[in-house]
């Protein structure tokens, strides 16, 4: 029922070291960093989720109530981003959480704020803080913006010199507010956790029943029941009793479990249903909602999807690291993809893919996905730099996460006489089949920029977003080679000429 969703994170450069062959004419070096804050599109309905430094979930569902409709929105601050709020001089965290609602029949924008401090007792189940608003709206198109800020955070740059501006993370979509069918409505399905550990407050009583939203929607691990919640209300003065069957629907729509249940009579029924998950694979599912009152030809319908995760990081990873990880495994396309869909979803998805590249499936270890992480953790620690966020997006930290150490480096960091990066590049033209281009030479009688080469042979294996067949995880006998140029003398090298 959304469309067009859109989230502030920092952009990254151009995923792995194969897209460096977009590059390698040579004329200029590749652009490491991008515009923090940058905004990144997504597609898809709710929730929306968003990961990096104040990354959060939003959710949103419509009811029908007395005296119109309101819409809630649910804001889901997971631990990942509490753990790393900034901490004033007092040691406490401040957060505030913004949300703006806009009609298509509105001239003006509904906005509310919370700000709350942090500490243990604020988590439901471990997994967070989840802030709840109200607003009163009109059947129709409407417009949720979401912001959330790190109060006592400030960022940094020339740009945010005039003023302290906190780190903040934004969250925008559409949403339709449903339209009566027959002069009858029914809510969203309203995702909850199944057990309140504590009492939740009066912001999440509805209809005499005390309710903890789930934004995410993802249930397995932490909450092996799965609870939704909806409310119908019927044409004036029809008070005849009410009758529901809910059904949970694997992503083919193939039913796995349904159940059924009856309300006294009245003009607004409030429901509920509860599904066992814990014999179901991580994945998507749908739950279809089919409300009536006793006579009624037809019944009222709703669909929404969720998703079951069994993997510890699918819970507890922020999703800007995950995507930081797809970012080398995927194509651009499928990288996309995957960014749209529910946690359970691309869980399925990287166990698929792992899977494909484990090289002993009969044991409980998967070598390939140790290497990896193994990989990444490596060039974040070994090539960060100023003006590069993490080492795995700088371009000796991609080729390393793709081919691992090479067989042998030759490194100048002062060059001189005979080791000049000018020597360096008469050796690769006269030994290597793909011309060179232009590296800009600088300088009197030779280059003397610190340069490094890096050279694989033998027994290379295949980088990690390569299709292994038929459990093919190694190419042999290749020699791959790579010329990095430290171009400003400041030790950030860049790719100036590969033979991949």
């Amino acid at each position: 029922m959304s469309r067009h969703p859109a989230g502030r994170e920092t952009a990254r450069p151009l995923r792995g070291a194969r897209r460096f062959a977009c590059a390698l004419g040579l004329l200029a070096p590749l652009s490491l960093v991008t515009p923090a804050n940058a905004v990144e599109r997504l597609e898809g309905p709710p929730p929306w989720r968003i990961g990096g430094r104040t990354g959060f979930t939003c959710d949103v569902a419509s009811f029908p109530d007395s005296s119109g409709y309101h819409l809630e929105v649910y804001v889901r601050i997971p631990p990942a981003t509490l753990e790393h709020l900034a901490r004033g001089v007092d040691g406490q965290s401040a957060v505030r959480a913004t949300v703006k609602v806009r009609s298509r029949y509105s001239n003006a924008d509904l906005e509310s704020s919370q700000e709350f401090g942090w500490s243990p007792e604020d988590t439901t189940h471990g997994q967070g803080r989840v802030v709840l608003f109200r607003f009163p709206v009109s059947p129709g198109g409407c417009r949720v913006q979401t912001r959330l800020e790190d109060l006592q955070s400030r960022k940094r740059g020339i740009i945010y010199s005039g003023g302290r501006v906190p780190e903040s993370t934004e969250i925008r979509g559409d949403f339709e507010v449903p339209h009566p069918q027959a002069g009858r409505d029914l809510s969203e399905l309203e995702f909850v956790w199944p057990v309140a550990t504590q009492a939740p407050g009066l912001a999440f009583v509805r209809g005499g029943q005390a309710r903890i939203p789930n934004p995410d929607r993802l249930y397995g691990l932490y909450a092996g029941t799965l609870e939704a919640a909806f409310t119908a209300r019927s044409r004036p003065h029809d008070e005849r009793p009410w009758r529901w069957v809910v059904r949970l629907l694997d992503a083919n729509g193939g039913a796995v479990a349904q159940r059924e249940s009856t309300a006294v009579a009245g003009g607004l029924a409030q429901g509920a249903a509860r599904f066992d998950v814990t014999d179901l694979p991580a994945g998507a599912y749908q739950l279809d909602a089919r409300v009536w009152q006793e006579g009624d030809p037809g019944a009222l319908s709703r669909r929404s999807r969720f998703s079951v995760g069994w993997n510890p990081d699918t819970w507890n990873r922020n999703a800007a690291d995950v995507a930081d990880d797809v970012h080398f495994l995927l194509e651009s396309k499928d990288e996309e993809t995957f960014a749209v869909l529910q946690p359970g979803e691309q869980e399925k998805l990287l166990e698929q893919f792992w899977r494909r590249r484990d090289p002993t499936p009969e044991t409980a270890v998967n070598e390939s996905y140790l290497t990896f992480r193994e990989r990444v953790e490596h060039a974040n620690a070994q090539y960060s730099r100023f003006g590069i966020d993490r080492g795995m997006f700088s371009d000796m930290g991609r080729v390393y996460i793709r081919y691992g150490e090479p067989t042998d480096v030759l490194r100048q960091v002062m060059p001189a006489g005979e080791e000049t990066l000018t020597r360096a590049l008469e050796d690769i033209i006269r030994n290597e089949d793909r011309v060179v281009g232009e590296v800009n030479q600088k300088g009197p009688g030779g280059d003397q920029r610190p340069y490094e080469v890096w050279i694989y042979e033998g027994d290379i294996p295949l980088p990690f977003d390569a299709e292994p067949e038929a459990g093919q995880v190694r190419v042999t006998k290749r020699r791959l080679l790579f010329l990095f140029v430290d171009e400003q003398g400041l030790g950030t090298y860049t790719l100036r000429y590969s033979t991949e």
